[in-house]
């Protein structure tokens, strides 16, 4: 029987090779799009699993009640860790680490920067991280080692072997090597490829262990099986010398494994994250997979005519309607398969691009028996879905019926298809407005001015004893031709790291309790980094030492309310000397918070330099390289452009705007796949009535137009569904920002066009090839 089925069914692929073409196309890139999402989502829902005991592996965050909202963070006093361990019997260990960071590492002349984070030992008892070498908690506890990734040590040592080897780091310690771990998997959270003894970040922060208030570690613990995550909590914040008494604010454990796609909150609660995106991908890939389908069910109802006899001698010969319906579902699901064979090798050809897009290191394994149950599944499913409308209902066909020629109802079967067609281009032109809508918001943010100049601007990392050369090295820079202005900070222009709600100002009310950005800078910040001043001045030699000045952002006068003039208002013991208008930092997408910066005379993070905008600058960046190592010899010369390190914020929209451009694209050439297909069988069973026309004096003009309105009244119709739909999405995504477009009517308007253009040229082809026949070859048979 089996044989017989695929025999019947080999000789209809070979008797309708255009149908079998179209659908096994279509199919194979709804597979290719469906298979390469479910990568996508499972490398997603993979992040961090490989930990042994993750569900028992929990991250300590905080809510802080701030202008009536509650604000959720993930740093946590450096002396929680220590007395959770030691009076909390729910869990098994607790440690804190820093956040990543460039270590100098130095050996045999040989100097690189990696990144790395200082660890206490118990992270990697509650994290497994295999070791090919040594043993990495013993050697993080013992503050004269070091523990490498196996691709670190390989590029400081070489084929030699590393245990027991000194290296200078930061060329102020000499360390042991006393571990090699294996890289660490791209799907872990928690990523580095050099872990320090905590004691000795420990030994150069000394300030942070007498302060409960100093918010500055990320800290873990494993609790054991069963533990009661309220009574945790409740024992957790009862260690603070002021338990909070807010019972919506405090510490709380969070589970490790949920961190990642779940990382969103909302008034102390969470509130989604990367698992919209993972969403937003399987909607999408859902979306693709119908479309194929779609073409599928409108070509096999399209050639039912000529497939209704054979139904007919089936049934007459003793066929019953389940062996029908079984011969239908076989064909679709041999097409399927066909299908995914194609599918599989497009998958294969993509996928750098997709990791490249997304950022990830993703590949198909013949061993993933999981990806395999899922891409077996999804065709499984596609070829009954495809194939079920087609089999029910050729199966229905009555012999005595079809044999005479009376088929079905035409009229419903034609809405049926202009039905599916519909929702084939309402999804398709959705897509295509999301495509242009996010296209142009990322655009946007992107090219909106964002309040100083960033293209001359470089940013050198003071490095060793850099930082306390600042002053000289800035004279001499200055000496340069070409270099404009010199200054310094503690934070980049990107990102601000440290805030705070202690400060006080001039009417400051009991219910303006929020964090205020704060950072450190050197003279002649504000000129350096090409900010507007509004009022006041910026930190200058020429004033005096201005050791208790400060300058404030725009959104910080106006958040605290201060009133003018505001130059000379006093901040608890600072004065205010300037105020500069608002400039993007921190999240690009949204307006800036308040900002207050301080002069330090000290050690900085960052040397600023402002370069003239000319044709020179390669030749001015050797120079300042030079001077650098003139005064910091020890080091590596670093620096990066402000404005490289600002577009890298925008890597997340850039890549989900790229997966629905390319996606919107598979839909649209799918859906003109499956109208390819039906205009030419369609064109083909009214050839006679084509011919007839044409000796009547109709033209081809005429004979295209009446063959493409049937074609083109569905698209029109998906365009007055899709627009609004679009229209109301992209608002929601659009109003999330503070910085957004605005919805235009020439946005719609070119997804309507493209389009139509394309669905035009699509069925032009058979329209134009069907106008040209001559006459009497259709109607030679009469």
């Amino acid at each position: 029987m089996l044989q017989h089925y695929l025999k019947i069914t080999s000789r209809s692929f070979v008797k309708n090779r255009l149908a079998a073409l179209i659908n096994i196309c279509g199919l194979a890139i709804g597979l290719t799009a469906g298979m390469l999402i479910i990568l996508i989502i499972k490398s997603e829902f993979e992040q961090d699993r490989f930990h042994k005991n993750i569900d028992h592996i929990y991250m300590l965050l905080s809510n802080s009640r701030q202008e009536g909202t509650i604000k959720t963070g993930s740093s946590m006093p450096a002396l929680l860790t220590g007395a959770i361990r030691n009076s909390i019997p729910e869990v098994n260990y607790a440690a804190h680490c820093s956040s990543n960071s460039q270590q100098l590492l130095t050996y045999g002349g040989k100097s690189i920067y990696e990144d790395g984070i200082y660890a206490e030992p118990d992270l990697l008892n509650i994290m497994h991280f295999p070791a090919l070498q040594g043993n990495p908690i013993t050697a993080l506890g013992d503050a004269s080692s070091i523990v490498l990734s196996v691709s670190t040590a390989k590029k400081l040592f070489g084929n030699e072997d590393p245990m027991g080897k000194i290296i200078r780091h930061n060329n102020q310690h000499d360390l042991k090597v006393g571990a090699i771990m294996q890289d660490l998997p791209a799907n872990s959270s928690v990523n580095f490829h050099v872990a320090l003894p905590f004691r000795i970040w420990e030994r150069e922060n000394a300030g942070t262990f007498r302060n409960w208030d100093a918010y500055v570690l990320a800290s873990y613990v494993e609790l054991k099986p069963g533990a009661n995550l309220t009574a945790v909590n409740k024992k957790i914040n009862a260690l603070f010398p002021t338990p909070p008494t807010d019972i919506n604010t405090g510490v709380f454990v969070y589970p490790f494994k949920d961190r990642y796609l779940y990382s969103s909150f909302k008034n102390g609660k969470p509130n989604g994250g990367r698992i919209e995106i993972v969403l937003l991908f399987a909607v999408i890939g859902v979306c693709i997979i119908l479309v194929a389908c779609i073409n599928f069910m409108n070509l096999s109802t399209a050639r039912s005519a000529m497939r209704s006899r054979e139904v007919g001698v089936r049934k007459t010969l003793g066929a019953t309607k389940k062996q029908v319906i079984v011969q239908f579902l076989g064909e679709a699901l041999m097409m399927t398969t066909l299908a995914l064979l194609i599918a599989v090798i497009l998958a294969v050809l993509f996928l750098p691009s997709v990791n490249y897009f997304t950022g990830k290191n993703i590949t198909i394994s013949l061993s993933d028996w999981q990806l395999w149950l899922l891409v077996t599944g999804m065709t499984l499913l596609t070829g009954l879905i495809a194939g079920s409308y087609p089999a029910f209902v050729m199966s229905a066909f009555q012999p005595v019926r079809v044999l005479k020629g009376v088929i079905t109802n035409k009229k419903s079967s034609g809405l049926l298809r202009k039905g599916l067609v519909t929702f084939q281009f309402i999804i398709s032109i959705f897509l295509i407005i999301t495509t242009i809508v996010i296209y142009r918001q990322q655009s946007y943010i992107q090219q909106r001015p964002i309040g100083y100049e960033q293209s001359n601007l470089i940013d050198i990392p003071a490095r060793g004893e850099m930082s306390t050369k600042l002053g000289v090295m800035k004279n001499d820079l200055l000496q340069l031709p070409g270099v404009m202005a010199v200054s310094a900070g503690a934070d980049d222009l990107v990102r601000f790291g440290g805030a705070t709600d202690g400060i006080d100002w001039p009417g400051k009310t009991a219910d303006q309790n929020f964090y205020i950005n704060v950072s450190d800078v050197a003279y002649d910040w504000v000129k350096t980094a090409g900010l507007q001043i509004l009022e006041g001045r910026d930190f200058n030699p020429a004033f005096g030492v201005d050791s208790t000045g400060c300058i404030l952002n725009a959104a910080a006068v106006r958040k605290m309310g201060l009133k003018e003039p505001v130059v000379g208002t006093k901040l608890g013991k600072n004065t205010i000397v300037g105020v500069v208008a608002d400039f993007s930092f921190n999240d690009a997408f949204n307006a800036p918070g308040p900002l207050i910066v301080y002069l330090n005379h000290g050690p900085l993070s960052h040397l600023f330099v402002r370069l003239r905008n000319d044709a020179n600058w390669q030749k001015r960046l050797a120079q300042i390289e030079q001077i650098v190592k003139k005064h910091n010899p020890d080091y590596p010369f670093e620096f990066h452009f402000t404005k490289d390190n600002y577009q890298r914020q925008f890597k997340g929209i850039r890549s989900t705007g790229q997966m629905v451009s390319l996606t919107g694209i598979l839909a649209i050439f799918i859906s003109c796949m499956g109208l390819f297909g039906l205009s030419a069988f369609l064109a083909e069973r009214r050839n006679k009535e084509i011919g007839i026309r044409k000796v009547f004096g109709a033209n081809v003009t005429k004979i295209w137009l009446m063959l493409s309105q049937d074609f083109l009244k569905p698209v029109l119709i998906a365009f007055l569904i899709a627009a609004p739909l679009a229209g109301w999405a992209m608002h929601l995504l659009l109003f999330s920002f503070d910085y957004h477009i605005n919805l235009s009517w020439w946005m719609f308007a070119l997804a309507g066009v493209l389009v139509l253009l394309v669905a035009l040229f699509t069925i032009s082809y058979q329209g134009i090839k069907a106008a040209l026949t001559n006459p009497v070859d259709s109607l030679r048979a009469e």
